[in-house]
């Protein structure tokens, strides 16, 4: 069954992957064009500020969970890679288990309000007038994705103890 999850989650994690690539391109598109018009024409566009700042979210919040299953998140490693192993697995799992009540914390909030944007039928407050509930859907989305592979990690870490092995080598520096 973890295998099972695994896969999926790791689905999940190329998709958002592949989703804040794509809004990183088109954001650096944007504000390019954005730039280019305002320069040369004195005519900027209206909604490329606010657009572009959902796009962040976006990247932020599709990324995160791609970024935690490459073990590619900041880390102090010249403190860590000097940590006996199980200590580092137990540490992982008291990181991952702080990081799944956050995470929780921001499903729910973000959850709400983007159900109630939607109820509301909620639009943004500029002269855009961009409705509000896709661009706020990402951040539920992101945080589901993100809690599936932190439950994986911890899945993974619980495995370990019980039966440890040598774990591979960072090479990231």
């Amino acid at each position: 069954m973890s295998s099972t999850l695994s896969g999926y989650t790791s689905a999940l994690n190329r998709l958002g992957k592949n989703l804040a690539g794509g809004g990183l391109l088109f954001m650096t598109g944007l504000i390019t064009v954005d730039v280019i018009l305002r320069r040369l024409f004195n005519a900027p566009l209206i909604f490329a500020d606010e657009v572009s700042g959902y796009l962040l979210v976006l990247v932020t919040m599709l990324g995160i969970s791609y970024t935690l299953q490459e073990d590619a998140h900041i880390q102090v490693r010249m403190v860590i890679d000097h940590i006996a192993q199980k200590k580092r697995v137990i540490l992982h799992l008291v990181m991952s288990a702080a990081s799944l009540v956050y995470a929780l914390i921001l499903l729910y909030f973000s959850g709400q309000l983007t159900w109630e944007s939607y109820h509301l039928g909620a639009f943004s407050p500029t002269p855009s007038q961009l409705p509000l509930f896709p661009f706020q859907l990402v951040m539920p989305v992101g945080c589901l994705f993100f809690l599936f592979q932190l439950i994986i990690g911890m899945i993974q870490s619980i495995s370990w103890l019980r039966s440890p092995s040598p774990l591979p080598s960072p090479e990231k520096e």
